[in-house]
């Protein structure tokens, strides 16, 4: 299992990082796997705090 922070939507490195409110996510979560954010999307939470893609808005 891997931290995530919700609030800063970053990857939580427990001797590193404050680990309050971060929630564990299993190994092979996408956001620990993928490099880059497909153009069109950004990076969000869902209610659970996990991150997720959305839509970009649009100008």
């Amino acid at each position: 299992m891997r931290l995530f922070n919700p609030n800063t939507m970053t990857e939580v490195l427990p001797s590193i990082h404050d680990t309050i409110g971060a929630i564990e996510l299993p190994d092979d979560c996408w956001f620990f796997r993928e490099r880059e954010i497909p153009q069109g999307k950004i990076l969000s939470v869902n209610a659970a705090g996990e991150p997720i893609l959305i839509d970009a808005p649009t100008e």
